[in-house]
């Protein structure tokens, strides 16, 4: 079974949009869905340690601190999900552009 050169970039254009829709769906889901969860957890058990706090007036520092961190850890976590999502969907744009850039030079 011979496949003429048509076919065969009609193949790769298809496949190339399904790897980009792919990758577009995992940025997406790595930007809004999993990490979101994630810093939830951590505001949460951060919180729960600073309410839980007594003596908030001598632990003043202690207070500082731990709010720091909890700045710290959160502006970290967002920036890092958000580098890996949105080269994920970069990812995605090049393979669905190079697929229609393909599927636009099939001769008709």
């Amino acid at each position: 079974m011979s496949l003429d050169p048509r076919e065969i970039q009609l193949t790769i254009a298809i496949i190339l949009v399904m790897f980009g829709i792919i990758f577009l769906l995992a940025g997406m889901i790595k930007l809004l869905a999993r990490d979101i969860l994630q810093s939830a957890r951590k505001i949460a058990t951060q919180s729960a340690r600073i309410s839980s706090s007594k003596r908030i007036t001598e632990d003043l520092t202690r207070l500082t601190q731990s709010t720091a961190q909890l700045s710290d850890s959160i502006n970290e976590l967002v920036r890092t999900s958000a580098g890996v999502g949105a080269f994920l969907i970069l990812v995605g744009i090049v393979f669905i552009a190079s697929a229609y850039f393909i599927t636009a030079s099939i001769p008709v």
